[in-house]
């Protein structure tokens, strides 16, 4: 009996018999877990109303950009714009385009290559000053060419508006 007494938790606990049942072990039950609910969505708003920022965002047509060869070496075979000198490429202006885009063929005007490298790292002109200039250069170059009576065919007329 001495050796039961031993292995009873009760004895070890020092306890009694009314404390005994406490440390009988029963089957520990967990609630699951459940994450936190999400915060609610609310949409961005700038300047008090949202529907300003939907209109911000709305696409706007784009224009399909008038490419020709024929043009192109039309304007490479004048002298440079700026310098003067020979031989030129043709040089499309900056403003209107996006990554990978180019604008329409019928903007471009001559420049030489050092000119036309200096043009478009911004070495020339400042951003505003080039905005400027390029309509500018691109509408003499056109007449130029109309003027030498070398306007390609099958390119229709740039409209100045």
């Amino acid at each position: 009996m001495l050796s039961v007494a031993l292995l009873s938790p009760c004895w070890v606990a020092g306890s009694s018999s009314i404390g005994c049942d406490m440390l009988t072990r029963t089957a520990f039950k967990r609630t699951p877990y459940k994450p936190a609910p999400p915060p609610p969505v609310t949409p961005p708003t700038r300047w008090g109303q949202t529907g300003q920022v939907a209109a911000l965002l709305r696409p706007f047509p784009k224009t399909e950009a008038v490419r020709s060869g024929a043009y192109r070496r039309l304007v490479a075979a004048l002298p440079c714009i700026a310098c003067g000198s020979m031989p030129c490429q043709a040089a499309h202006p900056n403003t209107g385009k996006g990554m990978a885009m180019k604008t329409d063929d019928r903007l471009c005007f001559a420049l030489c290559l050092r000119c036309h490298a200096a043009f478009d790292q911004g070495a020339m002109f400042s951003k505003a000053a080039r905005r400027e200039i390029e309509p500018a250069w691109g509408a003499d170059t056109r007449r130029r060419i109309i003027a030498n009576g070398k306007w390609p065919k099958n390119l229709p007329k740039w409209s100045e508006a």
